[in-house]
């Protein structure tokens, strides 16, 4: 991924539309779907990564990702995460923390938590996908150390990662 092409991400997550959604608008929590993690530094990243759900005994998700700087030849500077969870509405939380190549935590831990306005405020006018898509910006094109992480809800093409099929049956019922 070049630059040109992490720059049109950036602006992409920062894009918002307004209004209200079917499947997640009876309860005031929601589903949490894909997660982009992208590296917006000069300079290579790694950081932890956790999911948790209010109610749940473990993480959903527990790793360490190597982000290589922006516009390195030896790979791109983000990895999408498929959601491995049970699509249970719930309080999703995502949690980042930098750690260091000697494995040493080096910051603190930068929090989202998801809400059902944050599902209504990117997939009101769009088909109802039953699940919020996340972003997690790491650090920005002037930091060179200890980037800043940035967490929240964006917009995505089939966030839940369900075939097209899959989602009709799940928004028509089973007579599609």
């Amino acid at each position: 991924m070049n630059r040109r092409q992490v720059l049109r991400r950036l602006a992409a997550a920062g894009s918002v539309s307004v209004a209200g959604c079917s499947s997640v608008l009876g309860s005031e929590t929601t589903v949490l779907g894909r997660i982009e993690v992208v590296n917006f530094s000069p300079v290579a990243n790694r950081i932890r990564l956790l999911v948790t759900r209010e109610g749940d005994d473990e993480n959903l998700l527990d790793r360490m990702i190597t982000l290589p700087a922006v516009g390195a030849e030896n790979g791109t500077p983000g990895v999408v995460i498929e959601p491995t969870w049970p699509e249970t509405q719930g309080e999703y939380t995502v949690l980042a923390v930098h750690y260091g190549e000697d494995g040493d935590r080096e910051t603190e831990d930068w929090e989202y938590t998801f809400t059902r306005e944050d599902y209504n405020t990117y997939y009101a006018d769009r088909e109802d996908p039953g699940c919020i898509g996340a972003i997690v910006k790491v650090g920005s094109l002037t930091d060179m150390e200890d980037d800043t992480i940035g967490i929240g809800p964006t917009y995505m093409e089939n966030p839940c990662n369900r075939n097209t099929t899959e989602q009709a049956r799940r928004h028509y019922g089973e007579q599609f």
